[in-house]
């Protein structure tokens, strides 16, 4: 049984993008992420970037997904 709380995959995003927002500014237009169940708990996938600076916002936010990965589990309906 896991000890870490649950989040839903909306929960999840919401949490990223605000932190991110809070870290980096405002979230790039045009990026999108996509929170989803995988084989081992959840993952994110976010858009290619489109600048430079898009590629430092993406890069920081999948090193704030792998830190958020250990704290949350994904609220998720197992079959």
């Amino acid at each position: 049984m896991s000890v870490r709380p649950f989040k839903t995959a909306a929960e999840l995003q919401d949490m990223i993008v605000e932190q991110a927002r809070a870290l980096h500014g405002p979230w790039p237009s045009g990026m999108t992420m996509f929170v989803f169940d995988d084989a081992y708990g959840w993952s994110a996938s976010i858009s290619r970037p489109t600048s430079e600076g898009d590629n430092f916002y993406r890069t920081c936010t999948l090193d704030l997904i792998r830190t958020l990965k250990v704290r949350y589990d994904l609220d998720a309906p197992r079959f």
